[in-house]
């Protein structure tokens, strides 16, 4: 098969993660309705569990949505009882954005739900297939290190990665 009638390399394997990730949004979106989310609703959950407390203002350039629009949205996750908004201890003027026990126990049901699917899915490979897909998996990793270390020195050129230069110095 030559690279020129089925694509290079590099879109042969895109192709295929992109046939899995869709699958996955389908499933999640799904488990999303489920528990009666929007999409839009679960990222701010997502975004709120990875990140903490957050101001609004920046939860709304995370979402790439408009600050009144954010706030609309938070309203209405604020009546379901699964975000609520707190004044920062540092600078009262700043809302920040946060789960409530409730909002915490929603996101976790989604991803128990989707984390069991992908056991399920993993579980129908044999042991080779398993080994394969980890071996492949650990090497995305590393190549998602090195891209990201990359742009980082490339963002901060002064800034030193290596520690015994930042102890030595």
């Amino acid at each position: 098969m030559s690279s020129a009638t089925a694509g290079s390399l590099t879109d042969q394997i895109l192709a295929e993660i992109e046939n899995g990730l869709a699958h996955q949004r389908h499933k999640w979106a799904a488990q999303c309705q489920a528990h009666g989310l929007s999409m839009t609703h679960f990222h701010v959950l997502a975004v709120l569990e990875a990140d903490g407390p957050t101001p609004m203002s920046r939860l709304a350039d995370q979402l790439g949505v408009a600050f009144s629009n954010l706030t609309g949205i938070v309203s209405r996750m604020e009546e379901r009882g699964i975000v609520e908004r707190v004044h920062d201890a540092e600078d009262r003027r700043v809302v920040l954005a946060q789960l409530t026990p409730h909002g915490r126990d929603m996101v976790q049901k989604v991803e128990a739900t989707r984390l069991e699917h992908m056991r399920q899915l993993v579980g129908a490979l044999t042991p080779d297939e398993q080994d394969t897909v980890l071996g492949a998996l650990k090497t995305l990793t590393s190549a998602h290190a090195r891209l990201h270390s990359a742009r980082n020195d490339h963002a901060h050129p002064n800034h030193s990665t290596n520690y015994e230069e930042h102890v030595h110095s």
